[in-house]
């Protein structure tokens, strides 16, 4: 059976919080153990608090909330 949580803009640094992710000076999602170590997306790109979107299950894959990650997100679901 497949989860899914939703949640509001408000919420983004306590969900991060939970995979143990932060963000840096810049905004940018990092590992809260290493916080020189960002996050990327599956294409390679680092993620602004601004633009997170959710986390996938599996390995934490991280989605931007653009159109084009939310489009290949689904794709690939």
């Amino acid at each position: 059976m497949k989860k899914t949580i939703t949640f509001d803009k408000g919420l983004r640094k306590d969900i991060l919080n939970i995979f143990s992710k932060t963000t840096d000076d810049e905004g940018l999602i990092v590992e809260k153990s290493d916080k020189k170590q960002k996050i990327l997306t599956p294409e390679g790109d680092e993620i602004n608090i601004k633009e997170f979107a959710g986390i996938t299950s599996g390995s934490e894959v991280f989605i931007k909330s653009d159109l084009i990650s939310l489009i290949d997100f689904s794709k690939k679901k």
